[in-house]
């Protein structure tokens, strides 16, 4: 660590040849160093990192590697980015409870974008808002949009798109609460910059919506197992609020006056789920126990919800009964929902748009130790020595304090 080799590194990032063919190495290679002894001591490429403002590299970090990769699966399935992040976060943590988590080189690609993301202050910025040079990919691309406008067909896989994925994808019995934990959290962040903002993605935020709602059945449908290993109420909380967030500041950051309309009209489509939550959150919050407290915030968070419920549906079925419709379509269920927003009161909910930024905790040390060393193994256990000599300076360098 005393003489630095991030510039070399920097370089060889920067540059489209170079990175094609060592792009691959020197990305773990930056993995290993940011890793090395970072709770031990001041690591200097920790902080070189974080104030990379190299657009090339940091396009490179977060994408090229990533389709390198899984290429031949790109190839395949034409699946995109998102996807292919997608199933390897989930073969790398979603695993049977009797099996060991395999620990692979790919994981250290994963390791590094989770470090670019996680230090450098300019990373977000070049993510949202510029294309990759995808010199890696055979497979054509689309082009990236210049605005966040941009209709639906045009714009790449979103955040939100990996979010959903996620969140449909792993309710299963042994339940990875502190992932859905970390995911509800990244739309929520998400949500607050959007609000911040104004900005507008035309994004079928319908999705989100029923992903989330389908999280808060899974919730209820196995509260005495999970609750046995978790608070499902502290997550329920989170989800209720993203509701609230679109609820309160929707009308900041949805693409249009249509998009509001559809909240209400899903809100009230699935009632029966929310009037469930609530039956359960107020059971448990009236009963002494552990889970009174967090059920009861809940109760309380769940309060424009229901306000909504209740004010909307007696109005649609009186709309029903006056046209003598059995059914009302969407459309007629959008037309009550605009004709009585006017009527409608809410309550004021304070905080809904902050949020406390990500620092690693100090229970996961474990975990990044242990991912490091694993990655570090296979990385010795794959390299290719072209001479012997090589070999043999390699191990000598090994022995030197």
């Amino acid at each position: 660590m005393i003489n630095s080799i991030f510039e070399a590194i920097l370089q060889i990032l920067s540059s489209p040849l170079s990175r094609r063919e060592h792009g691959y190495d020197a990305v773990v290679l930056l993995a290993l160093l940011v890793n090395y002894r970072k709770y031990e001591s001041v690591n200097p490429y920790i902080v070189k990192l974080s104030i990379v403002d190299d657009e090339a590299t940091l396009n490179f970090l977060s994408y090229s590697f990533l389709f390198r990769q899984y290429k031949d699966k790109e190839e395949e399935h034409q699946s995109g980015f998102f996807s292919a992040l997608t199933n390897m976060v989930g073969s790398m943590f979603i695993a049977d409870a009797d099996e060991k988590i395999s620990v692979q080189t790919n994981e250290a690609i994963l390791l590094a974008l989770y470090e670019a993301v996680h230090l450098n202050r300019n990373f977000i910025t070049v993510l949202a808002q510029s294309h990759p040079e995808m010199g890696l990919m055979t497979t054509p691309t689309s082009p990236i949009p210049t605005t966040p406008v941009t209709p639906l067909g045009t714009t790449p896989p979103s955040s939100d798109d990996l979010m959903v994925e996620f969140i449909v994808t792993h309710m299963m019995k042994e339940f990875p609460m502190d992932l859905y934990v970390r995911c509800i959290q990244i739309v929520h962040k998400l949500l607050c910059y959007q609000k911040k903002c104004r900005v507008r993605l035309h994004y079928t935020w319908r999705e989100l919506w029923s992903a989330l709602i389908n999280l808060l059945k899974f919730l209820m449908s196995n509260e005495t197992v999970l609750l046995a290993k978790h608070n499902i109420f502290t997550l329920a909380l989170m989800v209720v609020n993203l509701f609230n967030m679109f609820i309160t500041y929707g009308d900041t950051f949805l693409p249009t006056p249509s998009s509001y309309d559809e909240l209400y009209y899903e809100i009230i489509r699935m009632h029966q789920n929310f009037d469930n939550l609530y039956s359960m959150v107020l059971r448990i919050s009236t009963n002494a126990g552990q889970w009174k407290e967090p059920a009861s915030k809940v109760t309380h968070a769940l309060v424009n919800i229901r306000a909504i419920i209740n004010h909307f549906n007696p109005k649609i079925e009186s709309y029903a009964a006056v046209n003598h419709i059995s059914q009302l379509s969407e459309d007629q269920v959008l037309e009550v929902v605009r004709s009585n927003y006017d009527t409608l009161t809410l309550k004021l909910q304070d905080g809904l748009d902050q949020y406390e930024r990500y620092s690693e905790q100090h229970k996961e040390a474990a975990f990044f130790k242990e991912l490091v060393r694993s990655i570090s193994i296979n990385v010795r256990k794959n390299l290719a020595f072209n001479t012997l000599s090589q070999e043999l300076l390699l191990k000598e360098f090994s022995t030197i304090s």
